[in-house]
């Protein structure tokens, strides 16, 4: 077997939250323009200079949050490795031997785990990470301890044969 090296880094691409936050920035920004550099009020009743700016900031705070989402997956030859930016802080680790089952399936981000991101999910479907409404494809976990981790990826394919390759190895033990 040849040795195991899958990386994939996903970016949050769900185009509503952009195009919300693009409108706020563009409002904020344009407040900003007619109130602070052209001198004219921004509406009938007008906030402070130093409010308006404010707002602005806090919404391109939001801006960069969206920008700094992403989900980093890693397949090795002793596991796979995981980790969403910037809520988690440090890489998660599953070692083959901790699995009983790994394929890759179609689901529905909000109707089985109510949306994107970390997930908690039920018994039937388990947990799930994921960061994009453009993908409906991820890599389907199942533990030795029957618990359940869906991995959202955007490159199904070349998972799907990593996968093979570890189950026919005998590194996942499907008979515990």
């Amino acid at each position: 077997m040849r040795p195991i090296d899958f990386k994939e880094v996903q970016r949050f691409r769900v185009w509503w939250a952009w195009l919300g936050v693009a409108a706020l920035n563009a409002v904020g920004l344009m407040a900003i323009v007619q109130q602070v550099l052209l001198k004219k009020s921004f509406g009938p009743e007008p906030a402070p200079d130093y409010v308006l700016i404010l707002v602005e900031l806090v919404f391109l705070l939001v801006l960069f949050f969206l920008i700094s989402i992403k989900l980093k997956t890693r397949l090795t030859d002793d596991g796979m490795y995981y980790r969403f930016y910037p809520f988690q802080f440090k890489e998660k680790h599953i070692a083959w031997h901790e699995l009983k089952d790994a394929y890759i399936r179609q689901y529905n981000s909000l109707h089985e785990y109510g949306g994107w991101g970390i997930r908690i999910g039920g018994k039937k479907t388990g947990d799930a990470v994921n960061t994009s409404a453009s993908s409906n494809r991820g890599l389907q976990l199942q533990f030795t301890d029957g618990k359940l981790l869906l991995i959202g990826t955007t490159r199904p394919d070349e998972l799907q044969m990593i996968i093979d390759e570890v189950l026919s190895s005998g590194k996942i033990n499907r008979a515990v």
